[in-house]
């Protein structure tokens, strides 16, 4: 897996290529560049940032699945008709079913719900 900056501590680096991007975001001259004392801040500064991003692209389930596989514990809570719902961390159910054809031509077995 492709490691990003602040991952390997290069903090400096990371948070250039993160205001590299930000300063696209803001009026021309009312920018104010993002940093970080250390690694472990420049990862959650980025990934807020990242979360930022994918509002309403359908990116976001891929990323909460990746982070939770590196130890994240995201838990998803959805109240839907007064009940609460909860996803917990590499629960089955972030595995979409696989379309009945492909399950037909390759022959590998359902997900799991």
């Amino acid at each position: 897996m492709r490691k990003t900056r602040a991952r390997k501590g290069l903090v400096a680096s990371a948070m250039d290529d993160l205001n590299t991007l930000l300063i696209k975001r803001w009026k021309t001259g009312t920018f104010i560049p993002v940093t970080a004392d250390n690694a472990n801040e420049a990862l959650q500064i980025i990934l807020t940032e990242r979360r930022k991003e994918l509002i309403d692209r359908g990116l976001r389930w891929i990323d909460i699945k990746r982070l939770n596989k590196e130890n994240a514990n995201i838990v998803l809570v959805r109240k839907i008709e007064g009940q609460t719902h909860r996803l917990q961390p590499n629960a089955n159910y972030y595995a979409l079913p696989l379309p009945a054809d492909v399950i037909k031509a390759s022959g590998i077995p359902q997900n799991e719900p």
